[in-house]
């Protein structure tokens, strides 16, 4: 089934939702909800050639998580993760994510949505740093939505 991107989302990641994601409450685990979306930027980063994950030079760190959860998820159901930058700073921004559950009837359910912010991280100072202009450049002409600035 074709899976629709909520409006202004572009980046898609599917995610396999595995029997050991869930808890005693037989439904997906809420700290298995933040690994399906650190997936997924990671993934949104690498198209982006933002980061290659190294922590030398610049790099990116995870500094605030804001995430509603609207429906548990459970082993084998179809989810996928929608990311976008939504807000661009001079050494932060924002990501929004959304996870959704295609259903067997092709219907979409918002399970969670989040806003992450990120920091530029210069890993051999240790410490925050301006975003390059390359970085903002590539983000911007990558979204279909321009970012908060």
């Amino acid at each position: 089934m074709a899976v629709i991107p909520p409006d202004g989302f572009r980046h898609h990641m599917p995610v396999q939702v595995r029997w050991g994601d869930m808890d005693a409450l037989s439904h997906v685990n809420n700290a298995a909800y933040l690994s399906y979306l650190e997936h997924a930027r990671v993934s949104y980063f690498a198209d982006l050639a933002l980061w290659d994950g190294h922590p030398s030079g610049l790099g990116l760190i995870m500094a605030r998580v804001v995430m509603d959860f609207k429906l548990p998820l459970h082993a084998g159901e179809d989810a996928h993760v929608f990311t976008r930058c939504s807000r661009l700073g001079n050494r932060s921004f924002d990501t929004e994510q959304v996870l959704l559950r295609i259903n067997a009837d092709g219907t979409q359910d918002r399970v969670a949505v989040a806003t992450i912010t990120i920091v530029v991280f210069d890993y051999t100072a240790g410490r925050s740093a301006p975003m390059p202009e390359v970085w903002r450049e590539g983000i911007i002409a990558y979204e279909l939505q321009k970012p908060q600035m």
